[in-house]
């Protein structure tokens, strides 16, 4: 029963340790999205993201000549990791129960 409990307890750390590294990978990618303004008939991209209660645009460069596939492929990574950290949090909230449960059951046995 203990060994069992013990597994448990050692599977909820390592799910805690990788959603930690996710938030953290997830403070170094940009967040927001990109954005196309128009100022005297040209086209320039911006990557437009909220901070506290400001809406911030940051240049990106021209519409006709900036290469959007890093930015695309960072803020797409930003949401499969904000994805997994919930995935993470329902499994860890799930075997936080089951461990609860073996607690039950061993007091009850006792």
């Amino acid at each position: 029963m203990d060994t069992e409990k013990e597994k448990k307890i050692e599977e909820y750390n390592k799910i805690i340790d990788k959603q930690e590294k996710l938030s953290e990978k997830l403070l170094l990618l940009p967040k927001g999205h990109v954005n196309v303004l128009y100022r005297g008939g040209k086209g320039y991209y911006y990557l437009t993201y909220r901070d506290g209660y400001k809406v911030k645009n940051d240049y990106l460069g021209p519409a006709d000549k900036t290469d959007l596939n890093n930015i695309f492929q960072q803020l797409t990574e930003r949401e499969n990791c904000k994805k997994e950290i919930r995935r993470l949090k329902e499994e860890a909230k799930n075997l936080k129960k089951e461990i609860g449960r073996i607690r039950k059951n061993a007091i009850k046995s006792n």
